[in-house]
């Protein structure tokens, strides 16, 4: 069982101002706004331009994040999720840490652009509550 996920510096960065803009307390929150921002749509997250991107903590340069971390007491409900998702059972290693990143890297892309695109806090959560 892999306990630890590691993400890239451009996450980083991301998660940093989404973090201060909506004024969240911890990296993590932001990490499971992502995810659920990502879950909206029903692509498979690790397909990126025709071709499967595997995880590889070697090729990550941000910060290191404990499974726990990042789900809390909650991760059986993101593992359902992820699953529903997909439409197919995922064994521990496929969910976590390869699905998760790659859920959390394009949340962070699709939530980081509208949140630019709002402006602010108040107006992001219009647009998601629509």
């Amino acid at each position: 069982m892999n306990l630890r996920l590691k993400t890239k510096l451009e996450d980083e960065t991301k998660i940093f101002e989404l973090q201060a803009g909506l004024q969240v307390n911890s990296k993590a929150a932001v990490m499971r706004l992502a995810i659920g921002y990502s879950l909206k749509i029903k692509e498979d997250p690790r397909i990126v331009e025709g071709k499967i991107v595997k995880y590889n903590i070697q090729n990550q340069n941000g910060s290191d994040y404990n499974r726990f971390t990042i789900f809390g007491s909650d991760e059986i409900v993101f593992k359902a999720l992820m699953e529903e998702n997909l439409k197919c059972h995922l064994d521990d290693n496929d969910f976590f840490p390869e699905l998760t990143y790659a859920h959390i890297h394009r949340g962070l892309k699709e939530l980081f652009s509208d949140f630019k695109l709002a402006g602010s806090k108040e107006k992001l959560l219009k647009k998601i509550l629509r």
